[in-house]
């Protein structure tokens, strides 16, 4: 998610998060709660979380 974000892909971001939310429902799980913190961070484009990933 970061790289793609970091890439300014924003259709990559977005598949890369969909990816994880299926996986977790197949699992049964809930997302870590840093998960959830980074979707947010990276949706909406505060940029400190694309520069972390540098």
């Amino acid at each position: 998610m970061r790289l793609e974000a970091a890439r300014g892909n924003r259709s990559g971001l977005h598949t890369a998060i969909t990816r994880v939310q299926q996986v977790n429902r197949a699992l049964d799980c809930s997302l870590e709660m840093e998960t959830t913190q980074l979707i947010n961070e990276l949706l909406g484009g505060s940029g400190t979380a694309v520069r972390k990933a540098l």
